[in-house]
């Protein structure tokens, strides 16, 4: 088998730094005359939300009173509970309803509807939150020009690639700012960045009920970046595309090829959930979002597990980060934790990575190699394993 080879030097210094993200909530008021009863599955999410609403509690209260009954309810308490800070303390309930009532106009009108199950629903069309772009009322504008646009399409696959064709037709690639632009800035300017090109196509498969969600590899393994696209859920299977780049089929994009030797692949569910498909995992369960991992999707696999011990004792608890070689130096693109026996486990790609653990002080490091379908074993010795000075080459299949 070919390899790709990166030469990398080791006297590199490892570190990578975290920010933790503080919510202060508001000081807790008596309940508004719009207050409202908790269903029991997002009781807990509901309140902590309420508190974040802070001043703008009542609104948010409003929006689930009159969001109606029966499902309608379930889904506004689902939205509620799991929606970020930001929207939670700013939006009326207006903003929230008027979306919300057109996502369920969808469900009801598009021919494909009916087949989107509750769950789906909820995860993949109901919410207008995609990544870190500020909300707006994108259903309004877009849902009659997609009527216009789909008006032929009676399937799901089929809807999925003519929609790609409609925001193909309007957006490209160009690299902008870090901060995500949201529908409209995206359909004034035209272009943007492949996170960019994914909001949009999000957007629109959502106004007109396509399940859809944000999958992306956190760093690529053999150049410098990253990479984020759309998976698209069609008669019963997640499908990916390159967002606002058509196709004639799905599952074809420009990625495929370098995707078999992502390091690690990534998809992004809004709320909490435990329902996985055939080779996924869970790989990060949050408060308002759960990330998946869906690797064995696009690539060869292998099970990693790193021990983590300290005088020979096992470590519980602690940190494990692997790196690549991007952008001129080894960078961490997936970490895990340690169970109480020490021991952390991943799912990753093919190829030769870096795996760390320790403190600033005290540390270990140590190179793996993981080959289709096996098992690997490491053990990392807090304070005994460092990088030897020279040059080591880093190993990735070529195809």
């Amino acid at each position: 088998m070919r390899y790709l080879l990166l030469l990398v030097f080791a006297a590199m210094v490892l570190g990578c730094a975290s920010t933790t993200h503080t919510v202060h909530p508001a000081e807790k008021k008596p309940m508004s005359p719009n207050a409202v009863s908790h269903p029991v599955p997002y009781k807990e999410g509901i309140e902590k939300s309420l508190k974040m609403a802070g001043e703008n509690r009542s609104e948010i209260e409003k929006f689930l009173k009159d969001a109606g009954g029966g499902f309608r309810k379930t889904a506004a308490y689902f939205l509620v509970a799991h929606m970020p800070p930001a929207a939670l303390a700013s939006l009326t309930a207006e903003e929230l309803l008027s979306e919300f009532n057109l996502a369920f106009k969808a469900r009801e009108e598009f021919p494909w509807g009916k087949k989107v199950s509750d769950e789906m629903f909820l995860h993949f069309v109901l919410p207008n939150f995609i990544t870190q772009e500020c909300y707006q009322r994108y259903r309004a504008y877009l849902y009659p020009l997609l009527k216009e646009a789909l008006k032929g399409c009676k399937t799901m696959e089929e809807a999925a690639l003519e929609l790609n064709r409609w925001c193909g037709a309007r957006f490209t690639y160009k690299h902008t700012q870090v901060r995500d632009q949201g529908v409209f800035e995206n359909l004034k300017r035209g272009y943007g960045r492949c996170e960019e090109m994914m909001i949009l196509y999000m957007a629109a498969a959502r106004t007109v009920c396509l399940p859809v969600r944000h999958a992306y590899t956190p760093l690529w393994s053999t150049c410098d970046s990253n990479h984020a696209w759309v998976e698209v859920w069609c008669d019963g299977k997640w499908c990916y595309l390159g967002a606002c780049e058509p196709a004639a089929r799905l599952n074809e994009a420009w990625f495929t090829e370098p995707a078999k030797r992502a390091p690690l692949v990534l998809a992004v569910v809004f709320g909490r959930t435990e329902r996985l498909e055939e080779g996924e995992e869970i790989y990060d369960a949050m408060e308002r979002e759960t990330v998946i991992n869906t690797t064995k999707w696009y690539s060869d696999t292998a099970r990693v597990k790193v021990k983590v011990t300290d005088g020979g004792k096992p470590v519980a608890d602690k940190l494990v980060l692997f790196y690549v070689f991007n952008f001129g130096g080894l960078r961490p693109f997936a970490k895990a934790k340690t169970n109480k026996e020490g021991v952390a486990a991943i799912t990753l790609g093919m190829g030769e990575f870096f795996v760390s653990s320790g403190d600033d002080k005290r540390f270990a490091i140590a190179k793996v190699k993981t080959e289709p379908n096996k098992e690997v074993l490491l053990e990392l010795k807090i304070g005994e394993q460092k990088l030897e000075e020279g040059f080591f080459w880093l190993r990735y299949p070529s195809k």
